[in-house]
């Protein structure tokens, strides 16, 4: 942890994800973040400093009552977004990249954004392996040090699961993972969303080009590109995706459709592989799906486990259940 002295004006020097050294109050109540990742990482270990949220958050998000109204900044015209962030006078605010930034990591957004919002700006770690010492630094930075070391323990004995996983077969299932509803935008290895596929099965999309194309995650693959690819196991975040490959002939020509192997990742309440605050759930579901025999746990209780840790939720089975149903708009 750093440390918690403050200078002659009040103000602890914080050192964030990037490295940056940060001047932020030593006793922090007002919170704003800029993305619901940040929003969702908040909730989990400190929600009773938030001024605002990025979107409102659904019922389902197991967010507490009191703090499920907050204004969601999100919603404005982005000409708007500042002017009403700045009304809530946050004391810092919480910067977690998306990852398709070229200065990822780098802090450059971060410098930038705290120029522009003239607010002391502490960006968080967004990956699956950085995950754990992600909570300690806002632990650390909001003064939850217990509550940060509980999340961080929690969510390194999870990746630490699910590399023994990946680290236990010697050949990695070979796949291709679908996003949205037009149903054949691939999930390219070069993206940061694919940490978590990438680390327990080979990822057969890959983009030719600049840095920055290769790091936009887009990549645009038809039928007969996926069967020439010939994916073992085939991943989507849509139900409208399933039922394409039920309603087109070329699709199910495809080794993973005629050996059904073919899976719809949960999407509630975000997708659990592309999303930050639900990577842990997101890994121990795909490890389970490839690798049934050397992930020897009990999906459910882990689940449940999450949910418990991060949200001092009990899930019942039936709540355990709705998580795999389709959303609306996925149909």
């Amino acid at each position: 942890y750093q440390a918690e002295d403050a200078d002659s004006n009040g103000l602890r020097h914080f050192k964030d994800a990037a490295g940056r050294d940060v001047s932020v109050k030593k006793d922090l109540t007002k919170v704003a973040v800029l993305s619901t990742d940040a929003q969702s990482y908040l909730y989990m270990i400190a929600p009773e400093k938030l001024v605002s949220v990025w979107q409102e958050p659904k019922a389902e998000d197991y967010v507490p009552s009191a703090y499920a109204n907050l204004p969601a900044i999100g919603k404005n015209k982005a000409s708007d977004q500042k002017a009403a962030l700045l009304s809530y006078q946050p004391e810092v605010i919480l910067y977690m990249s998306n990852g398709n930034e070229k200065e990822t990591g780098t802090g450059a957004m971060a410098e930038r954004l705290q120029t522009e919002f003239g607010v002391p700006v502490v960006e968080i770690d967004s990956s699956f392996a950085g995950q754990g010492n992600a909570f300690r630094m806002l632990g650390d930075l909001l003064g939850k040090r217990e509550r940060g070391e509980e999340l961080g323990s929690y969510m390194d004995s999870v990746y630490r699961k699910v590399a023994a996983v990946a680290a236990a077969g010697k050949d990695k299932t070979k796949l291709l993972c679908f996003r949205g509803a037009a149903g054949n935008q691939v999930l390219p290895k070069s993206a940061k969303a694919s940490e978590i596929v990438n680390l327990l099965a080979d990822n057969l999309a890959e983009i030719s080009g600049t840095e920055a194309q290769q790091r936009s995650g887009l990549m645009i693959l038809e039928a007969d590109e996926v069967k020439e690819l010939n994916p073992a196991v085939i991943i989507t975040d849509t139900e409208s995706f399933l039922q394409q490959i039920n309603s087109d002939s070329s699709w199910q020509e495809l080794a993973a459709v005629k050996n059904t192997q073919v899976y719809k990742t949960p999407t509630r309440p975000r997708a659990w592989l592309f999303t930050p605050a639900q990577y842990p759930i997101g890994a121990l579901w795909l490890a389970k799906t490839l690798y049934p025999e050397a992930a020897n746990y009990n999906l459910e209780q882990e689940v449940k486990q999450y949910y418990q840790t991060c949200y001092a939720k009990s899930l019942s089975t039936e709540e355990y259940e709705a998580l795999y149903r389709a959303k609306q708009h996925e149909h």
